[in-house]
């Protein structure tokens, strides 16, 4: 077998992406807060690049202008926010110069993020998740502003140390051998194997930690391990260990801790003074039911009337299923508006949003002086050219950016019109290739400038991607109407919301109704729509 080296002529195709071009692509798929962001790095480690002097931490602050300087080409500038730095307005009927060779490119990952929710959006279910605080005093607690950004873990930590067992406690520890520093780390493990809801849970444990579990020597800590894989009950395990989790399930919000729904609302129900003896009783011996909310069974079962049963079931509503999202220390995600659609005598016009670093912008011309200076040595001048060019093509890629974002939004709005003049029930099926083909870009190019960009709407601010939907077709043949999705959901909706709660409507007389409108949509269909998108329970979930 020859293992050496051989000389070999072959054919390929390749594409290598100038620098311009990959700057370019960049610059497209930044968020506006990481476009400022990389604004700022560039002209700190640029002296090509400067801007005008002025405050460039808002990103729309207040200026005190005459409207109609905002746009030389209206008289009617006065309809516009006072609070723009810039804009650049564009009718439908106009055309965007952009450099279409700068912006296609490979198409970026997408993330998607998904969730699951408990209850459901009426106010009399039981289940609702209310995260905004109890009725009873007990259980309102308020985190000091210094919790603030900590994590889940960090703060269930703090109260660990503030702590402070009883003599019994202590005794029963001391005569299992197990000291007060032995038993908070065990507490301590526990807080690391809360989710983000605030159960104890052994799933989604990741790599490290089964790996620290499997090397520990510590007796107790395997024991926990059990008990949160289930092959050990809380009642059968060691005091230590029983003791570690009362302990983390006293800590504030009450709830914390639990290994399940059900021992979540038992723990809160125990902690609120005077709750209603016969919702525990329901929350201890039947649960099963409960969830299917069988009235009738439950009464039976405990001997009372069915209007007991509702009104003690009502009281449910009290309990919050997600303790953990009142510790929670997920920041709220700051949006802003890139573009902003205005309606003007019946005709929608793009306003591009610009904060004033982007504005003001440009070259230092002390700096590019001195490739024209016959003084200035070599080595100066190609230090020069090279940051000119950086400068230059940053400069044109943030340019194309807020062009070819407003070109799709006007490709969009033209396409959706039925949206900005009557709501978002009327938004029609759109796929980026639509828009693609109105704009003589590539998909890809259309996929970075929607992704993570937001326009202002008369119905608030939606993500430029949120205008992208499927659709039902109405039959069989080729040329068959098509029905959007969002007008499907919320025709959905509505008959959920009109419905007879003591007699709700199955998935299947949600499709009845539907067709009776005109609207042919498949059993299956719905009930997709109802969980994925309207996060509603199933007909005998939501039954009064």
């Amino acid at each position: 077998m020859n293992l050496g080296m051989q000389a070999n002529i072959g054919q390929t195709q390749e594409q290598t992406l100038s620098p311009a071009l990959l700057q370019s692509v960049k610059m497209l798929q930044k968020t506006s807060q990481e476009l400022e962001t990389a604004i700022k790095e560039e002209v700190e480690v640029n002296p090509l690049l400067e801007v005008d002097d002025g405050d460039f931490d808002e990103l729309e602050a207040p200026v005190d202008k005459d409207p109609e300087e905002l746009d030389p080409r209206s008289n009617d500038a006065e309809d516009y926010p006072e609070d723009i730095e810039d804009m650049a307005r564009g009718s439908l009927d106009d055309t965007a110069e952009v450099d279409s060779s700068y912006l296609d490119g490979d198409s970026s990952d997408v993330n998607w993020e998904s969730y699951l929710g408990d209850g459901t959006s009426y106010d009399d279910a039981p289940f609702n998740d209310l995260n905004s605080g109890g009725k009873d005093p007990d259980e309102d607690w308020d985190r000091p502003i210094k919790d603030v950004g900590k994590s889940l873990q960090e703060q269930l930590e703090d109260q660990l140390r503030l702590w402070n067992g009883t003599r019994e406690l202590q005794e029963q520890l001391q005569e299992c051998g197990v000291t007060e520093e032995h038993f908070r780390k065990l507490v301590r493990y526990l807080i690391n194997s809360i989710n983000d809801d605030g159960f104890l849970c052994d799933a989604n444990r990741d790599n490290e930690s089964e790996a620290m579990v499997v090397q520990s020597d510590d007796k107790y800590i395997d024991e926990i391990e059990r008990v949160l894989r289930g092959e050990l009950s809380l009642e059968e395990a060691s005091l230590p260990v029983r003791e570690a989790v009362h302990v983390l399930q006293s800590f504030k919000p009450s709830g914390i801790g639990a290994r399940d729904q059900r021992e979540c609302f038992l723990i809160q129900a125990y902690a609120i003074p005077n709750f209603p003896s016969l919702a525990i009783r329901i929350l201890e011996q039947e649960y099963e039911n409960l969830l299917q909310l069988r009235y009738a069974k439950i009464a039976k079962a405990l001997n009372v009337s069915a209007d007991e049963v509702k009104t003690a079931i009502a009281s449910l509503s009290r309990l919050r299923p997600h303790p953990g999202f009142q510790l929670s220390h997920s920041y709220s995600h700051i949006i802003n508006a890139d573009l902003k659609v205005v309606e003007k005598k019946g005709h929608y016009e793009v306003v591009c949003f610009k904060t004033k670093m982007q504005k003001s912008l440009r070259i230092n011309q002390t700096y590019k002086a001195i490739l024209t200076d016959p003084s200035a040595s070599k080595q100066d001048k190609e230090y020069v050219k090279a940051q000119l060019a950086k400068a230059t093509d940053l400069i044109k890629a943030v340019d194309n950016r807020f062009s070819t974002i407003e070109l799709v939004m006007r490709a969009i709005v033209k396409r959706q019109r039925g949206f900005f003049e009557n709501g978002p029930a009327f938004l029609k099926p759109m796929i980026l290739q639509d828009v693609a083909d109105d704009v003589h870009l590539a998909v890809s190019t259309v996929q970075r400038a929607t992704d993570q960009k937001y326009v202002e709407t008369p119905y608030g601010i939606y993500e430029l991607k949120q205008f992208f939907t499927s659709g039902v077709k109405q039959g069989t043949s080729p040329d068959a109407e098509e029905v959007g999705s969002a007008q499907i959901i919320d025709a959905i909706k509505t008959l959920i919301d009109e419905e007879d709660k003591s007699s709700p409507l199955s998935d299947q007389d949600i499709s009845d109704e539907l067709l009776k409108q005109g609207i042919k949509v498949a059993r299956r269909t719905v009930a997709k729509y109802r969980e994925k998108e309207l996060k509603i329970l199933p007909k005998n979930q939501r039954k009064r």
